[in-house]
This record gives C-alpha cells, structure tokens and sequence, in this order.
C-alpha cells in the first residue's frame, strides 16, 4: 500500500487472513485497499466484517455508512448512523460535529422516504446539538445560539405532534427550553417525556439523561 500497489496489497491481505484469520485488522486494511482500486462494493464488505468483530471502533462504523449511503443502501446505513450516535453519546461526545453530522444523514434518509416525523426529528436534534457546540465557544456572542435553539424547538415540536407518544422529541424540547433558560416549558416537556419513554425509543444516554433530569420535577420553580 505504501508503494501504490493496492492490487499486490490485496492478494498478501488475504494470504494472510488464509493463513490466520484471526487478524480482524486485515478485513479494515482490505477495506482500504478497496477503496483504493474503486471497487467500493468489496471494500464495504470488508469494512462490515470488521465493524462486526470491533462494534465500538466508532470512526470505521462513521465510514461505513457513509459507504453505503453511496452504494445506495440507506436503511443499511441507517442503522450504522443510528448505533454511531448511541455510542458516541456513551462516549462523551454527545455534542461533537460526527453526530451533527450523523443526524443530518439520518435527515437526508428520511427526506427520500418522505418520513416527516424523521426529518423534523433529526433536523431539530441537530440544531440543538449545533447550538449547543457553538455556545461552548470562546465568543457565543458572534453566533446565534439562542436562535438556533428556537429554530430546534420548533422543529421538534412538529415531530412530536406527528408522534404524541414518542419520548425523544419530549427529551430534546425539555434540553432546548432548559437551554432557554424557560424552566415551565421545560418541566412540561420533561414531565410529558417521562409519561412516553416506557413506550419508546432512547439511546441508552438519552434514557439516562432523562430520567436524571426527571429530579427537577421535585425541586420548586
């Protein structure tokens, strides 16, 4: 590979894998090689063998589905985008571009499905995230945070009137509005999530966020 001979690399990546296939490192080397050579087909079967055996390597499964998302396998690639998030959130970077980045993809599938709930769900996660990672910098004042949180709020409400019995726009609209600074609102919302999370779906940190944040409702205004 370091020569420019992707086509000799592949043929000693494999006889290597023939020889101990064990080495799930081969399978993401392959992927690379692929790539390489243009043959995208191949390289994300190998890129999947090795998110298969390596679940937690979050920039190989951030890869992955942006490979099939050009290879025209968007609810393959949906699911990677979807267990990307949930575990960068595990990971603490719950506010990092790859899942802004994530969700607009997420967006961008639910647009060719015409699925509204989805995309006003995504965009609206995503500019909360978007406000949140720009007044975390040095000089908010010169970025419109606050306008992009009412921007998200009113995204995310339209995504819980289409699903009144989903959590996570109920999770999301509680942090805009507590982000607000709008702590009413906010209970609403966090009390009205509450109700709803036994009957939907949150990735394990949201689930935990929620529930913490759950203590508010017994401290006064």
């Amino acid at each position: 590979m370091q020569q420019e001979q992707p086509k000799q690399a592949i043929a000693l990546y494999e006889q290597s894998l023939a020889l101990d296939p064990s080495l799930a490192c081969n399978f993401l080397s392959l992927a690379a090689a692929h790539m390489e050579v243009g043959n995208e087909e191949a390289a994300g079967r190998y890129l999947a063998r090795f998110v298969e055996i390596n679940p937690g390597h979050l920039s190989a499964r951030a890869f992955l589905a942006e490979l099939l998302l050009r290879l025209h396998r968007p609810q393959e690639a949906r699911g990677h985008l979807e267990r990307f998030i949930a575990d960068a959130q595990e990971a603490g970077a719950e506010h990092d571009s790859p899942i802004i980045h994530s969700h607009s993809r997420l967006m961008e599938i639910a647009e060719t499905e015409d699925n509204a709930y989805e995309v006003h769900l995504n965009r609206g996660i995503g500019l909360y995230l978007l406000a949140r990672q720009r007044a975390d910098l040095e000089d908010p004042e010169e970025l419109p945070a606050a306008g992009l949180l009412w921007k998200a709020a009113q995204e995310l409400a339209q995504a819980q009137a289409l699903r009144p019995r989903e959590a996570r726009p109920c999770w999301y609209l509680y942090a805009v509005w507590h982000g607000l600074a709008q702590q009413q609102p906010a209970r609403r919302w966090l009390r009205l999530g509450l109700e709803n999370a036994p009957f939907s779906s949150l990735t394990p940190a949201e689930q935990r966020g929620l529930y913490r944040a759950g203590q508010d409702l017994q401290r006064p205004l």
